[in-house]
């Protein structure tokens, strides 16, 4: 990681405002959602699960119920339902630990989010559009700080 910039003086109502400002991306990209996931008959919880095993194939099962923060009983309920509906496919680890599971998306679960995944590209795309190319790198590296 690179050292912080010394320069980069940031008060507390700029920093109010960045948040501010995440959140409302953040809203935008699941209005940009909401309508597929109801097309799809997904929860909100069914469609997060979807889309962290999609953006991270091969996840296992204790870390996506950490990314989505839910404890274990919801979790296995989560993925139940959506391994009943053929959505997801879990391919056990050596040793035969549940919890280690590698979780993919079935085609069936892949065809299933991919016009989701299409409306928030595209709402992505547009915001992308409008700020400029200087401007992408900055905000897709300020996001990777997050990711880190």
């Amino acid at each position: 990681m690179a050292p912080a910039d010394t320069r980069l003086y940031l008060r507390d109502e700029e920093l109010d405002r960045g948040v501010g400002l995440i959140l409302t991306g953040e809203r935008a990209l699941v209005a940009a959602a909401e309508r597929g996931r109801k097309a799809a008959g997904l929860s909100r919880s069914e469609l997060r699960a979807l889309m962290a095993i999609r953006h991270s194939p091969g996840l296992d099962v204790t870390s996506l119920r950490a990314r989505l923060s839910t404890t274990v009983p919801t979790c296995a309920r989560l993925l139940a339902g959506l391994d009943a509906r053929g959505l997801i496919l879990r391919e056990t680890a050596g040793g035969g630990d549940r919890r280690r599971r590698k979780l993919t998306l079935s085609p069936e679960g892949e065809a299933l989010v991919e016009p989701i995944a299409e409306a928030m590209r595209s709402a992505l795309r547009e915001a992308y559009r409008k700020v400029g190319a200087e401007s992408v790198a900055g905000a897709r590296a300020l996001l990777e700080a997050f990711a880190e």
